[in-house]
Formats: structure tokens, C-alpha cells, sequence
């Protein structure tokens, strides 16, 4: 299925419905965020559905939309009620996937903005030995961004070696000998003590050119088709739980704080999708023809280090994390399913 618009309220949805089902249009309706979201089932109505939506929007109570909502009530009332079950939308042929217009994806946007802006504001230029890396400097902004701050002294980098390994390691002994824990105000310290955005702000700072472009890309791809069906809302929440996960997960697992990149987060909601695709069609949505085999591949790629220092950690804690959100809402709602 593929969305078109919003409507304030229910009455004007329903509306719409009965006006689309006389065109032979067929559609769905579903309240979001306060909002009623109206699905076009086949692709190829999708262009005539929004011509007539955008009409319906100049004049709701036009009187071709009022007889065509009556009809459509005669028509129901005057034929048997089927018995009541959930039949999920048809899948949309992975061959006519489209993209979502950027007008429906704000937060795919703000967080595509940010990681440029960031970036660019941390990048010296490119490194001289004739590759597209980007030359960066730790101060002032990337140290802030950083999961922990680190500091440059000349040619060489000062890492901070109070990490997650120690901070756990300390807390334990503290433990067992009585002690009270007192936090050293660097390294994990600092998160501890406030600095929370270091949580998150790792997943905007990219080291490459075609570290950036491909990133932002499958962000604007993936990111489009969850952002408009399940909201504003959630999809943020989806966005920084992926990114909280892979984002500590690389650091615990490295041990170093020089990572960043939006791929964690990519890997997330590519799960997510892979997970709704295939165990929860009625969701209505869907992957990019082969993209799984793409995704897959290059995770796997990069695992064997040809593809040169990667946060491999991060892509695998971002993955997980995506699949399993996707998999949650699926198992809630069988459960509650008589029958089943």
C-alpha cells in the first residue's frame, strides 16, 4: 500500500473512502498521531487517488461526496456482513517499490541535515594522500559528539582509557569491598554526569565521502518507508533506541571511541523492515527489490576486514536491535488473536 495524505478527523476519511471506492480506487483508512492517514492499495492508482485527494481537500462537502458517502452506506447496509476477520493488505510487488517523497519523511530529513551540517563542521578537508577520507578536527565539535571526549596532541590522539570495561570493573570491586562508587569526570564519567547526547550524536560524524553518501542514502530509502506508517513519534523512537544500542555496543566491544556514522542506525531500520516484510504484511511495508542480499553481503564483507576499519559491532547491535523491534509488535498482536 502506499500513502497519500492526512485528514483532520474521521468524517472526512470516511468520506474520502466512499468517494475513492466509487472510482474503483480501493483504500484504506487509519487514525496517526491525531491524524487519519489514507492508504491507496495498488500501486498503479496510486498518481489518480492523489489528484482526487487533492480535490476532495478544495471542497469536503461537496455534494458529489456526500451522495457517493450515502451510496456507499445503502451498499453496506444492504449487503450480508461477511464474519469478522483480519485479512492483511496484499503484498506490493517488490518490482513497483517507490520511494516516499521527501514531504512525508521530516525526521529522514532533519537527521540526513544534521549529519551534514556536523560533519561539515568537523572536517579540515581531505586527507593528502589522494583518497576521498575527510582530514578531521577534534576540536571543538567532534570531541563533543565523540561517545567519550578524546583530545589531539599534535599527530597523536589522547583516548580516554577510563572506558565501559573499567567503569564495570571498578563498580564491581566497589561492591564487593564496601566502597563507595566514585566516577572519575572523564571518560564514561562524563556520560554518566549528564553528558547523555553522547549517547546518539556518534551515529551524525562520518569520515568519508562515500561514508556520508552512502549512509545518507539508504537513510533517505529505508528511513521513507517507515517514517509516514508508523509516525513521527515512533519512528524517532525507533531512530534513537537503534542508535543508544549500536552506539554503546561498538564501544563496549572495541573499546575505542574514535567510530560514528548513521550505518548502525541504517542496519536498524533495515531489520525492522526485513522483520515487518515478511512476518507482518498487513504493516504495508516492504524492502527494495534485492536489498536484503545487499545488506547482508556488505555486513559479512565487512566483517572479514577487506573493507578497512569498519564499526562492524555497530552494524550487528543495530541489526539485531531492528529485527526485534520489528518482530515485538507482531508477536503482541498474535497473541491477542482468538484462535491462534
Amino acid at each position: 500500500m502506499r500513502h497519500i495524505g492526512f485528514l483532520p478527523d474521521q468524517a472526512r476519511a470516511l468520506r474520502l473512502k466512499a468517494w475513492l471506492i466509487t472510482r474503483d480506487l480501493a483504500c484504506e483508512v487509519e487514525a496517526e498521531d491525531g491524524q487519519w492517514s489514507v492508504w491507496i492499495r495498488d500501486e498503479d492508482h496510486v498518481d489518480a487517488a492523489r489528484k482526487e485527494f487533492l480535490a476532495f481537500n478544495i471542497d469536503p462537502d461537496a455534494d458529489r461526496y456526500r451522495l457517493a458517502e450515502q451510496a456507499v452506506k445503502q451498499q453496506q447496509r444492504a449487503e450480508p456482513k461477511p464474519s469478522i476477520r483480519r485479512r492483511p493488505p496484499p503484498r506490493r510487488d517488490p518490482h513497483h517499490w517507490t520511494m516516499t517523497p521527501w514531504r512525508q519523511c521530516p525526521v529522514t530529513l532533519t537527521l540526513i541535515g544534521l549529519s551534514i551540517l556536523l560533519t561539515a563542521l568537523c572536517v579540515r578537508g581531505l586527507k593528502k594522500n589522494g583518497g576521498m577520507d575527510f582530514e578531521m578536527a577534534y576540536e571543538p565539535v567532534l570531541s563533543r559528539l565523540m561517545i567519550v571526549a578524546v583530545e589531539q596532541r599534535g599527530d597523536e590522539l589522547w583516548i580516554p582509557t577510563y572506558n565501559l570495561s573499567r567503569a564495570w570493573t571498578h563498580l564491581r570491586n566497589s561492591i564487593s569491598q564496601g566502597r563507595d562508587y566514585q566516577l572519575p569526570n572523564h571518560g564514561v564519567g562524563k556520560i554518566v554526569r549528564g553528558e547523555y547526547w553522547r549517547l546518539v550524536t556518534p551515529i551524525f560524524l562520518h569520515f568519508s565521502i562515500m561514508h556520508i553518501a552512502f549512509n545518507l542514502m539508504w537513510m533517505r530509502i529505508l528511513g521513507g518507508e517507515i517514517e509516514p506508517r508508523r509516525g513521527i513519534l515512533r519512528y524517532l523512537g525507533l531512530v534513537l533506541l537503534i542508535a543508544v544500542v549500536s552506539n554503546v555496543g561498538q564501544y563496549a566491544a572495541n573499546g575505542s571511541p574514535v567510530f560514528g556514522g548513521m550505518s548502525g542506525v541504517v542496519y536498524g531500520i533495515f531489520g525492522y523492515l526485513w522483520m515487518k516484510e515478511k512476518y507482518d504484511p498487513a504493516s504495508g511495508m516492504s524492502l527494495p527489490p534485492s536489498t536484503a542480499i545487499w545488506m547482508i553481503g556488505w555486513l559479512v564483507f565487512c566483517w572479514t576486514g577487506m573493507a578497512g576499519p569498519i564499526a562492524n559491532w555497530a552494524h550487528t547491535f543495530g541489526l539485531a536491535t531492528g529485527m526485534l523491534v520489528g518482530l515485538l509488535p507482531t508477536r503482541t498482536r498474535s497473541q491477542q488473536s482468538p484462535g491462534r
